[in-house]
C-alpha cells in the first residue's frame, strides 16, 4: 500500500513479530500458573500489566545491550519494540481474568454446582443445547476437584464449546477493533487525550544512542533513585514473607476497626493503602481527573453514611441504586461523546457510502468502510451465534451487545484519562431485564445471555478495546504502520487464546480448580451467573420502575457534571469520578491516586510546567521499579514453588 508523504509508517518486520509471539507464549503458558496454583502478585489484573513491563525492560536493557556489546544482532528500534509492547499487552489477560480464568469455569459450573435445591437442571438446563457446555460427570468433577489419577485433559468434551465460545469471542474483538477504528482520531488528534498508559512504554523504547548503552530515559539518576523505592519496600516485605526474621514494611492499612458501630460501618471498606505505581500512575493524569477520581470516592462514602443514618440505604443502596446510576450515566456520556465527535462521525459515515469524500484513512488500522460495515457484521454475527445456541430473540440480542458496544467505548475513553483499573459495578443485559421484565425477556434469553454475562460482560478489568486503543496511540512514537501493527495484534490474540486455554486446562485438570488459590474464580464466580437466572425464573417480575428511576437519576446527574463541567472553566469536578466510587478498586487505590494528585498539584503549583516535566522521570521510575520487581519475585516464585502477593486487587 502506498502511503501519501505526510502518512509515512515504518512497517512492522518479522523479527519483532516472532519475539512478539515468543513473549506471548511465555505470558500465556506460566500466568495461571503463576496467578493460581503458586499465588504470586497478579502478572495482568488490569490495563496495565507488569508483566508486559518487566518484559519489555528485558528487551531493552538485556537483549539490545547484548545486541550492541556483541553485534551478533542489530538492537531492536522503537517500531520493534513497540510493536512487541503491543502484542504483550493484548494477550496479557487471557490466561486468566481475560478470557480463560471466567469462560471455562463457567462452562462447567452450572453442572458441577447444580443440586436438588437449586433445581437448576430443571429450571435451565432444557435451554441448553449438547455442544455448548462440556458435557459427562468425568469431565465436569475432574475439572474441579483433583483426580486420584491423572486422566490428562479430556479434548473431545471441550472442543465443540470451545469452537462455538472462542468464535463468539474473536466477534466480541472484532468489534473492539472496529469501535477502537473509529475513534482513534476523535481521541488522537481532535481532543488529544494524554493517554497515561501509553508514556512508560514509548519512553523506554526510545532508540538507542549512538556512542553509549543507554536512551535517555534509563540515563536518568532521578528515575533509578525513584526506581529503587519500590524495589527495596517490596524485596523487605517479601523477604519477610519466606523469611519472618525480616522486617515487614505495611503498606496497606484497613479502618474498619474504627468504623465498627452503625452508621459509620456503612462506609466500610475504608482503606489506606499505598501503591507506588499507582502514585505513579496518577501523577500522569490530569489534576481534574486526579481529583475527581478520589473526591468523588469520599463524596459517594458521604452518601453511604448519610444513607445509613437516615434509613434510606435499604431503599437505594440495597436495591442497585450504584449500579443502575451508572448506566444512566454510561447512556448520557456516549450521546455526549457522539456529539462532540459529530464532525468526525459524518467524516467517517461519509467515506463508507463514498470514496469520493477529502478525509484520508490509509492510516487507520481499518479503511473506515471496513470498520463501520464490520462493525455491523460483528454485532449481527454475535447476535446470530446467541440465536443459533439457544436464544429466541435477535433483536434484543443486538441490542444488549450494542449497549455493551457503548460500555466498551466509555471503558476505553477512562483508561485514555489513566485510569488503568475498571470492574464495573453492573453488566449490560441488567439494564434490558429491569426495562422490560423477566417475564418478558424469556427464560430462554435469560440462559444464553448468562453466559456472556459473566465471561464478558461481569469483568471489566482486562477487555480488549483500551489495549487496542493505547496501541494505536502508541504506535504514534515511532509511525508504526497500524494496519501492520493490526495483523501484528491480531496473531497474537489468535497464539494467546490457544495457549491460554491449553495451559488453564492442564492446570485444572492436574491440580484441580477448587484447590487452587483466589478460589473465588472456581467457587464463587462459576455460580454468580446461575444463582442470579434462577431467582430470575423463580421469581419473575415485569418492568422494575424502582431500577429504572435509577438509572434516570444518574443520567440526570451525569448531564448536569457535564454541563458545569462546560459552562465554567472554575468548575473542579470531572464526569469521570461519578461513575467510578462504587466500583470495588477505588477502595483499594484512592488513597495513592490522592497522593499522585498531591504530589502533582505541589510541583505544578510551585514550579510549573517545567517542574512537572522534571519531576516525570522520578514517577515513571516508580511505576517502573514496581512492575520490575513484582516480575522478578514471580520469577522467584515459580522456581520455589511459593509465591508471595503483594499487590491488592
Amino acid at each position: 500500500m502506498r502511503y501519501p508523504s505526510q502518512f509515512e509508517k515504518t512497517s512492522v518486520n518479522g523479527r519483532s513479530i516472532v519475539i512478539g509471539l515468543i513473549c506471548v507464549s511465555l505470558i500465556c503458558f506460566t500466568e495461571a500458573y503463576n496467578d493460581y496454583y503458586i499465588n504470586n502478585t497478579w502478572l495482568a489484573a488490569h490495563h496495565f500489566p507488569i508483566v508486559a513491563a518487566f518484559l519489555l525492560m528485558v528487551l531493552v536493557l538485556g537483549i539490545n545491550i547484548f545486541a550492541k556489546l556483541t553485534r551478533f544482532f542489530s538492537p531492536l528500534k522503537v517500531s520493534e519494540l513497540i510493536t512487541i509492547w503491543c502484542m504483550m499487552i493484548v494477550v496479557a489477560s487471557l490466561p486468566t481474568l481475560g478470557l480463560a480464568a471466567y469462560m471455562l469455569p463457567t462452562l462447567v459450573g452450572l453442572t458441577y454446582y447444580a443440586t436438588s435445591e437449586n433445581e437448576w437442571v430443571e429450571l435451565f438446563h432444557h435451554h441448553l443445547p449438547e455442544w455448548l457446555i462440556p458435557r459427562g460427570t468425568g469431565v465436569v468433577q475432574n475439572f474441579f476437584e483433583p483426580a486420584t489419577r491423572s486422566i490428562g485433559v479430556p479434548w473431545l468434551a471441550w472442543v465443540p464449546p470451545l469452537l462455538f465460545w472462542t468464535c463468539f469471542t474473536f466477534l466480541l474483538w472484532g468489534t473492539m477493533v472496529c469501535l477502537s477504528t473509529i475513534l482513534r482520531r476523535q481521541w488522537v488528534e481532535q481532543e488529544k487525550f494524554a493517554f497515561p498508559l501509553v508514556q512508560l512504554p514509548a519512553e523506554m523504547s526510545q532508540d538507542m544512542p549512538t556512542y553509549g548503552l543507554l536512551n535517555p530515559f534509563f540515563r536518568s539518576k532521578s528515575m533509578w533513585l525513584a526506581f529503587l523505592f519500590p524495589v527495596v519496600i517490596h524485596s523487605v516485605s517479601t523477604l519477610h514473607f519466606y523469611y519472618p526474621i525480616f522486617p515487614e514494611i505495611p503498606l496497606r492499612y484497613s479502618t474498619g476497626h474504627l468504623f465498627a458501630e452503625k452508621p459509620w460501618n456503612s462506609i466500610r471498606p475504608f482503606n489506606l493503602n499505598i501503591q507506588p505505581s499507582t502514585i505513579g500512575l496518577s501523577y500522569l493524569m490530569s489534576l481534574d481527573v486526579s481529583f475527581s477520581l478520589w473526591a468523588f470516592y469520599l463524596i459517594y462514602k458521604f452518601e453511604r453514611l448519610v444513607g445509613s443514618a437516615t434509613g434510606i440505604s435499604s431503599i437505594l443502596y440495597h436495591k442497585g441504586f450504584v449500579p443502575y446510576r451508572e448506566m444512566g450515566a454510561y447512556l448520557i456520556l456516549i450521546l455526549f461523546f457522539c456529539f462532540l465527535s459529530r464532525s468526525h462521525l459524518q467524516n467517517v459515515w461519509a467515506k463508507t457510502i463514498s470514496n469520493k469524500t477529502e478525509i484520508l484513512d490509509v492510516d487507520e488500522p481499518l479503511p473506515y468502510r471496513w470498520a463501520v460495515v464490520g462493525l455491523l457484521i460483528t454485532l449481527v454475527g454475535l447476535s446470530f451465534l446467541l440465536i443459533l445456541a439457544g436464544a429466541h430473540s435477535f433483536w434484543l440480542m443486538l441490542s444488549i451487545l450494542t449497549f455493551f458496544g457503548v460500555v466498551c467505548v466509555i471503558d476505553a475513553w477512562l483508561v485514555t484519562r489513566g485510569l488503568f483499573f475498571i470492574h464495573g459495578s453492573f453488566k449490560a443485559p441488567d439494564l434490558f431485564v429491569s426495562a422490560i421484565g423477566t417475564t418478558r425477556f424469556g427464560a430462554a434469553n435469560l440462559t444464553l445471555i448468562a453466559f456472556p454475562k459473566r465471561i464478558f460482560f461481569r469483568d471489566r478489568r482486562e477487555i480488549l478495546m483500551p489495549h487496542l486503543v493505547n496501541s494505536f496511540k502508541i504506535s504514534d512514537e515511532a509511525q508504526v504502520n497500524r494496519r501492520h501493527l493490526l495483523i501484528a495484534i491480531c496473531l497474537a490474540l489468535v497464539m494467546g487464546s490457544i495457549i491460554s486455554f491449553y495451559s488453564y486446562l492442564k492446570l485444572v485438570y492436574t491440580k484441580g480448580a477448587i484447590t487452587l488459590s483466589r478460589s473465588w474464580i472456581h467457587t464463587i464466580s462459576p455460580q454468580e451467573p446461575f444463582r442470579e437466572l434462577e431467582r430470575f425464573l423463580v421469581n419473575p417480575q415485569d418492568t422494575n420502575w424502582q431500577q429504572m428511576a435509577f438509572v434516570g437519576s444518574g443520567a440526570l446527574a451525569m448531564f448536569g457534571l457535564l454541563s458545569m463541567q462546560y459552562r465554567f472553566m472554575w468548575w473542579p469536578l470531572h464526569p469521570i469520578g461519578f461513575i467510578t466510587p462504587g466500583q470495588f478498586p477505588m477502595n483499594n487505590i484512592w488513597f495513592s491516586i490522592f497522593l499522585g494528585w498531591l504530589f502533582k498539584s505541589l510541583v505544578v503549583r510551585y514550579s510549573g510546567l517545567k517542574g512537572y516535566r522534571r519531576a516525570k522521570p522520578i514517577f515513571l521510575g516508580v511505576v517502573l521499579g514496581e512492575a520490575f520487581i513484582a516480575g522478578v519475585w514471580a520469577i522467584v516464585g515459580l522456581f520455589s514453588g511459593k509465591g508471595y502477593n503483594f499487590l491488592y486487587f
